[in-house]
């Protein structure tokens, strides 16, 4: 049975990651460990408890006003002190799981999830895919999300693109495979090529799109039942990523690439789509 981690620290954000990690865990099969990560204090005890049992009350709350969901599949909890960044306790519980989900944002030990450093260093170091779970009631509306991934010909775009698949055929939904082809921005290029030129450099560079995009989906096994839309957009990579996952679709990149769309991931353009992509957002290792 594969295993799912989730963060968990009882804000609003992380129930939405933890009902989504439910809906993941009943599509796959899969049983989840919640891990909450809570801060030590020297002189906690002189408050009557120590940082552990109040993070226990904690753990038990989550546990009790999430019950309903957690009723439908297996699953454990998990306490860790955190003696380093907050990311460490997220990565250490991942590192042989076959997802991790986190929300947005967070309160005490998962603080900034998403926007702060933890989210980052978790989508970037972890050496399993990332779920970054956005937007309101994310999880009752993700079995019918479509799905939006970037690809580039590199080895973590093509693992995304596997990614992507599995889930387009686990929820039954469209997938859109999307691709940026590199266009000349240099001033210098810009100032000596004629407008004749430039339009035959853009139109070969769509065409090597087209038929990248083309080898890569042959490249893979395709459900049949899974319908796939091809998109070669000019653009800033990031910005050609956002605007397809608009709303609520699921939105896929790899953490790192080449060209174009490599540089979207998972270097600033990939910060971007997590810091303001309106859905989910899911990173896989190359």
């Amino acid at each position: 049975m594969s295993r799912i981690v989730v963060g968990v620290d009882g804000s609003p954000q992380s129930d939405r990651a933890l009902r989504w990690a439910v809906l993941e865990a009943e599509l796959r099969d899969a049983s989840i460990e919640l891990v909450h990560g809570f801060e030590i204090h020297p002189h906690a005890g002189m408050f009557g408890r120590t940082d552990r049992e109040l993070a226990e009350v904690l753990m038990d709350t989550i546990i009790e006003r999430n019950t309903p969901v957690l009723d439908r599949i297996k699953w454990t909890a998990t306490l860790m002190p955190l003696l380093t960044a907050p990311a460490s306790a997220l990565l250490d519980a991942g590192e042989d799981a076959d997802l991790i989900v986190v929300g947005s944002r967070g309160l005490g030990g998962f603080a900034e999830l998403v926007l702060g450093s933890t989210g980052y260093r978790t989508a970037a170091h972890a050496s399993a895919p990332v779920a970054v779970i956005r937007g309101d009631d994310a999880a009752e509306r993700d079995g019918r999300r479509e799905l939006v991934v970037g690809v580039d010909g590199s080895r973590a775009g093509r693992r995304a693109l596997r990614w992507a698949l599995d889930e387009a055929a686990r929820r039954g939904v469209r997938l859109t495979v999307a691709h940026s082809p590199f266009e000349p921005m240099d001033p210098a290029v810009l100032s000596v090529a004629s407008q004749q030129q430039l339009e035959r450099y853009r139109q070969a560079a769509h065409d090597e799109a087209h038929q990248l995009v083309d080898s890569l989906l042959g490249g893979v096994d395709v459900m049949p039942d899974v319908t796939i839309d091809r998109v070669v957009r000019s653009g800033p990579p990031a910005k050609v990523l956002l605007d397809l996952a608009a709303g609520d679709r699921l939105l896929v990149v790899g953490t790192r690439g080449r060209g174009a769309l490599g540089r979207a991931v998972f270097g600033w353009g990939s910060h971007q789509c997590l810091q303001h992509g309106t859905g989910p957002v899911g990173t896989s290792r190359p």
